[in-house]
């Protein structure tokens, strides 16, 4: 029998990476406890870990099985994209990243990652090409702050994709509300996806409240605090822009009530 051939495909690949995980491990094994089987016999189980692993899989549940692929190794996540027959999922992979930061943001943790395009070997067990090594170098020596970058390539074929009108789903949608640029590099607006919630004060607020938590907590850490610093920078902009022009084109009209409320929660 000759051996399996292995096929590159075009592939979006995202890679992101839980901030100060290290410190998650060792709370994770102290937080086990052994438990017995129906026959008695002992294992161990972290209510941490299962609320992490959990966390991960409530967000990747919504996506299409036929045109994703995921994995999650420690504290590493990647995700792979078969955008041919579908360019829309070019911007809904940016959609699923943004929640899969929030909804781990809501547990406490924080992400930073990077996403490119091109040949990839995508296989069930298999993740193999360039794409996924761009994305590890975007996020381990670029990505500083926790944001998740993407590349040139991919911004460039999302504005063609945008010009030519091949985004059927999102044709609604303002790409540089969506892609932020800084200086040479280009990252998700995490913030972005406050468009699809519909509790916005809950959204807003569990961002601020996490983001806070770790301002107080890294006062004295000058290397992390700036990080968070960045972010609550990142946040209030958004805020600002979201309540003075963004919510003003969603379908229904916001109170004036509402307004004032999302503008107090400013860092």
């Amino acid at each position: 029998m000759p051996p399996q051939e292995y096929i590159y495909q075009d592939r979006a690949v995202v890679f992101v990476d839980v901030l100060g995980f290290q410190k998650k491990l060792f709370e994770f094994e102290k937080d086990a406890e052994t438990k017995k089987d129906e026959e008695g016999a002992e294992y161990l189980v972290s209510e941490k870990v299962n609320d992490f692993i959990n966390t991960f899989k409530s967000v990747i549940s919504i996506l299409e099985k036929d045109n994703f692929r995921y994995y999650l190794f420690s504290d590493n996540i990647c995700i792979t994209v078969d955008y041919v027959e579908n360019p829309d999922l070019l911007i809904s992979v940016l959609f699923t990243v943004s929640e899969l930061f929030y909804s781990f943001a809501q547990k406490g943790y924080f992400l930073r990652g990077g996403i490119d395009i091109g040949k990839f070997v995508d296989e069930e067990e298999i993740a193999i090409g360039v794409p996924l090594a761009n994305a590890y170098l975007m996020e381990n020596k670029l990505a500083v702050y926790p944001r998740v970058l993407i590349s040139d390539k991919y911004v460039k074929i999302v504005e063609e994709f945008s010009q030519q009108g091949k985004f059927d789903s999102f044709e609604f949608i303002n790409i540089k509300h969506l892609i932020y640029d800084s200086c040479e590099l280009h990252y998700i607006n995490i913030l972005f996806n406050a468009i699809t919630k519909e509790d916005k004060i809950k959204f807003f607020s569990d961002f601020r409240d996490r983001i806070k938590e770790n301002l107080e907590a890294n006062a004295k850490d000058e290397k992390i605090f700036v990080k968070y610093e960045w972010l609550a920078n990142e946040y209030n902009n958004f805020l600002a822009l979201y309540t003075s022009t963004l919510i003003f084109k969603e379908e229904d009209e916001p109170t004036q009530e509402l307004i004032e409320q999302l503008n107090s929660l400013n860092i």
